[in-house]
């Protein structure tokens, strides 16, 4: 059986990755957390980044079938209502999403979305699979982020989003809006029980080696390989936590998100991205 080609786009003002998935057989394709460019201090919004993706895929004739969301983001801005417009790929997020929608729709003052996940066109259910040409998708409910965060296995490999990250950086930070730095450590012990070949490609990545195996991040993640307890987890990501600058993305990024990636309408005064105070989240 021949492999998906996997092409990782680094995106480098907000650290993230974004993965463009290709199947040899059938051609068609899948991107996991697509990137918007964003400017917090002048609210300027760019396509470049996921123009480059979407220039690659029509270069290659492929056909673009599901916009894989690992969750609700706060570090960076979803380019999936963009994708989704250029190429028709529907947009999939995990089932729970709907209790954060309907939590943060309020408090975000926003009245056109569908609080019960309608702007979304699938909603995973932990353990589900659904396919694409001859790959398959099997989501992992992530409790450790805002509900709807998954992860995406697929074959070997598995797309963790921003709770684990390569050896050499840990997890993702567990200051932000639902995340949860015990719930985390219990969602990394899932991936860690895998096979050990099995491929990790994170959401988030500041390194120049992304990738890692099952088996490297149990050996050798600083903060969840396997001499680590819960306990000591905690403490190791709220120490890292406190050193870490505020994430000035995140009331623009959970604003967007939660309109399943499309941007709130430019208002006739005053900024099209209210500041929301995320602590109150």
């Amino acid at each position: 059986m021949m492999q998906p080609e996997i092409i990782a786009y680094h995106h480098p003002a907000t650290g993230t990755v974004t993965y463009l998935i290709v199947d040899p057989a059938t051609y068609l394709c899948a991107i996991v957390d697509p990137v918007l460019d964003f400017d917090p201090v002048t609210e300027a919004v760019d396509a470049s980044f996921i123009n480059r993706i979407i220039a690659e895929i029509r270069a290659r004739d492929l056909g673009p079938t599901w916009i894989l969301e690992t969750g609700l983001h706060a570090g960076h801005v979803s380019a999936a209502g963009h994708l989704k417009y250029e190429t028709g790929a529907s947009i999939c997020i995990g089932a729970k999403v709907v209790d954060s929608l309907k939590r943060l729709a309020p408090k975000f003052g926003e009245t056109m979305v569908d609080l019960d996940g309608w702007d979304f066109d699938k909603l995973a259910q932990d353990g589900d699979s659904f396919p694409m040409g001859g790959v398959e998708f099997t989501p992992i409910a992530l409790t450790g982020r805002l509900p709807g965060a998954v992860a995406y296995l697929m074959g070997d490999v598995l797309f963790t989003g921003d709770l684990m990250l390569a050896p050499a950086e840990g997890a993702g930070r567990c200051d932000i809006p639902g995340a949860d730095a015990g719930r985390t450590w219990d969602d990394a012990r899932k991936f860690l029980k895998l096979p050990p070949q099995t491929r990790i490609l994170p959401g988030v990545c500041a390194s120049a080696v992304c990738e890692s195996t099952v088996a490297e991040e149990k050996a050798d993640n600083i903060q969840l390989n396997d001499k680590i307890d819960r306990l000591d987890f905690i403490a190791l990501r709220t120490a890292a936590d406190a050193i870490l600058p505020d994430p000035v993305l995140a009331s623009a990024a959970l604003r967007v998100a939660i309109r399943s990636g499309k941007l709130p309408p430019q208002p006739e005064s005053g900024p099209r991205f209210p500041p929301v105070d995320i602590t109150k989240l």
